[in-house]
């Protein structure tokens, strides 16, 4: 189970958050939540790649997939899910929660 969940609300072109991801904790530690702009993370290349390497787990809020005009089967990396499964990876599923 990770240990650390990492809520991602920026678009690859922002920011890159496996720098900060690899400076808080190993990739079996650690998860991954897209929401907002940060669905592009599992949307795009190089950046689900990148995602790949530093993650253990990558959710991505299906509501924002959708919100933005795509669905699950373009994701390059991660299972789409809905608001309770994110509230409860971060209440009940890891240690910390960490907002980048």
């Amino acid at each position: 189970m990770p240990k650390t969940a990492f809520l991602v609300l920026k678009s690859p072109q922002e920011l890159d958050p496996t720098h900060i991801v690899r400076r808080f904790t190993e990739k079996s530690d650690a998860s991954m939540i897209l929401v907002e702009d940060g669905v592009y993370q599992a949307l795009v290349s190089p950046a689900a790649e990148k995602l790949k390497l530093a993650v253990n787990e990558v959710l991505v809020s299906r509501e924002d997939i959708e919100a933005r005009g795509f669905s699950q089967e373009d994701l390059k990396i991660g299972r789409a899910v809905d608001y309770p499964e994110i509230v409860d990876l971060i209440m009940e599923r890891t240690e910390r929660t960490i907002t980048i």
